[in-house]
């Protein structure tokens, strides 16, 4: 049986399995297995490191270019520079816009505060070119921006839009209207020194009594702010707002009388 398993196997003699025994392979055979067990871990290294397929046909050339005479295309997308080319709007300077309420609020922050920019036709407005606009748009503009300014130094919050609701031109805020409610409803009128002038609101005693009764109602105050003009104040003086230095400013709170609560206060006393 030893000699039918030699002549099978070419000469050699088997192993201790059937196999062929390693020590009767001649020397050729044995530096071919070397060099197979060197090369097959470089080839699975080369194929774990390169993911591609190398059986796949090599992709052309990724950036062609079709115009003959070399010119590299543009990198831009044709829709974006079709829309950046269409007119959008115009385009104002600046880190942002800002949504303003009254103009009393816009000059405010333009000529007292400075932190805001108003543009007309993409062109930068000066303090006296808005102060002449705002004139020029509402006759009672020096009147009105004279109360707010003058509400806000002390502190309050200002804010318009109360007249179809309230009847009065500003409610005045502790803090401003996401915090608390309003303390004082504000009525502006414009006189001069004596106190007399033709007002926006020619009160009578029943239209009064009926305002205060409604801002008592809203648990609010009635505040009747005068702008008090000089008589000596020309119409050159009132076309720049060097003129708010000479205007004056008085409060005149009102408030409603109810015989029940006065007595009841004092007998408290």
């Amino acid at each position: 049986m030893e000699d039918v398993r030699r002549e099978g196997s070419g000469g050699e003699e088997p192993g201790p399995n059937g196999g062929a025994n390693p020590q009767t392979q001649s020397p050729g055979s044995e530096v071919e297995s070397e060099v197979e067990s060197e090369v097959e871990p470089e080839a699975k290294r080369s194929r774990r490191s390169s993911p591609q397929n190398h059986d796949r046909e090599p992709d052309p050339d990724p950036d062609p270019d079709p115009d003959p005479s070399g010119d590299q295309g543009s990198d831009v997308d044709p829709e974006l520079d079709s829309d950046s080319d269409s007119d959008s709007g115009p385009s104002v300077p600046g880190s942002g816009f800002v949504l303003v309420v009254s103009d009393s609020e816009a000059f405010f922050l333009v000529h007292s505060l400075g932190c805001l920019s108003v543009y007309l036709n993409q062109e930068p407005q000066s303090i006296l070119q808005l102060w002449r606009e705002f004139c020029s748009m509402r006759p009672d503009f020096i009147s009105s921006f004279a109360a707010y300014q003058h509400c806000r130094s002390r502190g309050w919050v200002p804010k318009g839009g109360g007249g179809a609701k309230y009847g009065v031109d500003l409610m005045l805020y502790r803090k401003g209207p996401p915090f608390y409610h309003a303390s004082y409803s504000v009525v502006i009128e414009r006189v001069d020194d004596a106190f007399k002038g033709s007002p926006l609101r020619p009160f009578s005693w029943r239209s009064l009594a009926a305002l205060s009764r409604i801002t008592s109602n809203v648990s609010k105050e009635l505040m009747l702010c005068y702008i008090i003009f000089p008589a000596d104040l020309s119409e050159a003086e009132l076309a720049s707002p060097v003129c708010l230095s000479r205007l004056k400013v008085q409060e005149v709170i009102v408030s409603r009388w109810v015989s029940t609560k006065e007595r009841a206060e004092q007998e408290d006393i």
